[in-house]
């Protein structure tokens, strides 16, 4: 099971980026890669994404591999499909935390702890739940002083028409710059607590329904909000995290969580070329027990979830994939236990993951200078550009790409470097 990361105040379950300011490198001879070769071999395939051997002219095979993660990078933001790509992760996290709140049950049930008492917790700080409609002008803090404060302006100018009377949905659509805004008129799916960054949250909290705030800064620019409605989640909804705060308030710690017991039978992780099989499909079963069940998905999925040193390590080395087999059985067994014990995960807990995702990739695909939208030339450009991007933000969002994500890119798209077969669950 992996180690858990998610857009401010983009819509929960979606992970588009921004829509103004798209930075887009036009495909100028092949941006001083090489020459594009027209009729050259094809030397690295990502996805529906074509490089040629002219093009990767003189680099190393990893960083013709680079290229094409990359190129499966910009593919699933300029289809705002950050979702799709961390879908492992994100389910991976939602089995770690119904694990953990199983483990806290078991322990308020030994220590004898009832409902009554985490009632009585919960109603001295009730879980809320914000209905948030904003306006967002894009300003990210690494930017000069001079953008920042034309960014800031255009914020201060919209608050003081909406001050002035004009209707907030009215200014929103027209000013806002998050994808979306225009039709939703910066209506915001509600939110609660972890799903927006800490000074969105702070914001919306200090409001009452109906009021509109001062400019506020994130990271991700200049917001105005307006808060529509300030609900309280019903404890039957909000327990299960109730209880694992009790839980870890009586010593309860996550490295104390014992892991999930599995068959002393368990059968040996099939071959590492079945993995990388593209032929194979996700449905083929592994292993099974009561009421849980294992297939090739499942373990290609475990796979996409480690640190990239480790996934790089399956080509070279059968024993490496032991971990994440030993992994995927765990989660399979975590989750029919967390089943049977009616522990379960919401939608508010898969939102605040997702945005924890989301959130990571916007920011590297900021520094990459990828956008929403294009074509699919301009996709191939955006990824070339940003493997020769020398500045220090576009090499550190690369090396930290490939290192948290790489595996993950390999498996939402097959990335082919030469003759060599593409990654697990390609």
């Amino acid at each position: 099971m992996s180690a858990l990361r998610r857009s401010p105040c983009t819509a929960p379950h979606t992970a588009p980026l921004r829509r103004a300011r798209r930075l887009w490198i036009p495909l100028v001879g092949c941006l001083s890669i090489g020459a594009c070769g027209g009729d050259a071999p094809v030397a690295v395939e990502a996805g529906g994404a074509t490089f040629t051997a002219d093009e990767v002219l003189g680099l190393p095979e990893d960083r013709q591999r680079l290229l094409g993660e990359l190129a499966v990078f910009a593919q699933a933001v300029a289809d705002s499909a950050l979702a799709d790509l961390g879908r492992p992760w994100v389910e991976a996290r939602l089995t770690d935390l119904g694990w953990q709140r199983l483990q806290a049950q078991r322990a308020l049930d030994s220590a004898g702890v009832g409902d009554d008492v985490l009632l009585a917790r919960y109603r001295t700080a009730p879980q809320l739940e914000l209905t948030v409609r904003h306006l967002l002008v894009f300003s990210e803090r690494y930017e000069t002083d001079a953008t920042r404060d034309a960014a800031r302006a255009k914020a201060e100018a919209a608050l003081a028409r909406i001050l002035d009377g004009e209707p907030f949905p009215q200014v929103a659509a027209e000013v806002s710059e998050e994808p979306g805004a225009e039709s939703r008129e910066g209506l915001l799916t509600p939110g609660r607590e972890g799903a927006w960054v800490p000074e969105f949250w702070r914001a919306a909290t200090d409001l009452e329904p109906g009021e509109v705030s001062p400019v506020v800064e994130t990271q991700y620019g200049f917001h105005v909000l307006r808060l529509e409605a300030r609900d309280t989640v019903d404890f039957a909804e909000a327990r299960s995290g109730v209880a694992l705060e009790v839980a870890e308030l009586m010593g309860l710690r996550a490295g104390d969580v014992p892991r999930p017991a599995v068959p002393d039978d368990l059968p040996e992780p099939p071959a590492v070329d079945r993995l990388f099989d593209p032929a194979a499909p996700d449905s083929d079963p592994l292993a099974a027990g009561d009421g849980w069940s294992v297939t090739l998905g499942d373990l290609r999925d475990a796979v996409a979830t480690l640190p990239y040193a480790e996934w790089s390590r399956l080509r070279r080395d059968a024993g490496a994939l032991a971990p994440a087999w030993l992994g995927a059985v765990e989660a399979a067994v975590a989750e029919q236990a967390a089943a049977a014990a009616g522990i379960e995960t919401d939608e508010a807990d898969r939102a605040t993951i997702e945005r924890e995702f989301a959130d990571r990739g916007e920011q590297w695909a900021l520094q990459l200078r990828l956008a929403t939208g294009g074509s699919a030339e301009s996709i191939r450009a955006a990824a070339l550009a940003a493997l020769a991007n020398s500045g220090q933000n576009a090499s550190i969002a690369r090396d930290a790409l490939r290192a948290e994500w790489g595996g993950l890119l390999h498996r939402l798209r097959p990335i082919r470097v030469g003759e060599t077969p593409p990654g697990p669950g390609a």
